[in-house]
């Protein structure tokens, strides 16, 4: 099945949207077609609660996306990794990585430093 791949995503942020929906306002930015956009938003969220010091909020993304890291089809791993992962701290300030670094659990952590290099630092504007 061709378009398989694009419907497990399409569930896949569906199922962010329902269970975080203070996401659907970012995602819709995007278009319905731009899904990793709309994935990079969710990485956005995260680093926003880092940076506002809402740890329970945070704590709760990463616990699902590691949860979901561990069951991962081929595609949903390549979102969480390249499109949630990587961007994870983009937005983030010095507080929010001092904040955030440290709930992120291991199997994500090894992803972003696989792909970093090392620890988040904050992006120079």
């Amino acid at each position: 099945m061709k378009h398989l791949p694009e419907f497990k995503i399409r569930r896949f942020i569906r199922e962010i949207r329902k269970k975080f929906p203070d996401v659907i306002p970012l995602m819709e930015r995007h278009e319905i077609w731009a899904l990793t956009f709309r994935m990079g938003e969710f990485a956005n969220l995260t680093s926003i609660a880092f940076n506002d010091g809402d740890l329970e909020t945070a704590k709760s993304h990463l616990h699902y996306m590691s949860e979901k890291l561990n069951g991962a089809s081929e595609i949903e791993f390549e979102y969480i990794d390249v499109y949630y992962v990587e961007h994870l701290f983009w937005k983030s300030n010095q507080k929010g990585i001092d904040l955030g670094w440290p709930l992120v659990p291991e199997n994500l952590k090894q992803l972003y430093l696989s792909y970093h290099g090392k620890k988040p630092e904050p992006v120079r504007r």
